[in-house]
């Protein structure tokens, strides 16, 4: 046998693959939108890539993203969601609260929610990179 796990890997892999999951839909959903707030005369087509030029150049953020992330929060499992939101600081100290006293299902779901948004979905926008967003940045850049 391998390694063994302590249930704190547990539950950060579980967390981690659920998070992973969830922001690759919210990804794929932004990506087939069309709506972009930077102009006709833009080289950004999607919301993922207005998004993307945002979180790389702008540093604000889209609304819409936290929308997209919470109808899929919804439909994951129970243990999925509980185990994102012990990676949060309140799940941090609800872990090491004392069990006699702590909350039985303390899951805030904007808590979840949040950490997906800026962990995962926001972070891969910091990474993403095609032409268009290229070109956007390089175009706005020219103008400051």
């Amino acid at each position: 046998m391998g390694d063994s796990l302590t249930e704190s890997d547990i539950v950060r892999q579980v967390a981690d693959f659920a998070s992973r999951h969830v922001a690759r839909q919210a990804i794929r959903d932004l990506q087939r939108m069309k709506h972009t707030l930077s102009g006709d005369d833009s080289e950004l087509t999607t919301t993922w890539d207005e998004i993307c030029a945002q979180v790389q150049y702008e540093q604000s953020f889209h609304l819409t993203v936290r929308q997209i992330v919470s109808r899929y929060v919804a439909d994951l499992q129970a243990h999925e969601r509980a185990a994102i939101w012990q990676q949060t600081d309140a799940g941090i100290a609800w872990e090491c609260g004392d069990p006699k006293t702590r909350e039985v299902d303390p899951v805030i779901d904007d808590e979840v929610i949040d950490r997906i948004t800026s962990e995962y979905v926001y972070l891969e926008a910091g990474r993403w990179s095609n032409q268009r967003i290229r070109e956007f940045i390089e175009r706005s850049a020219r103008r400051d």
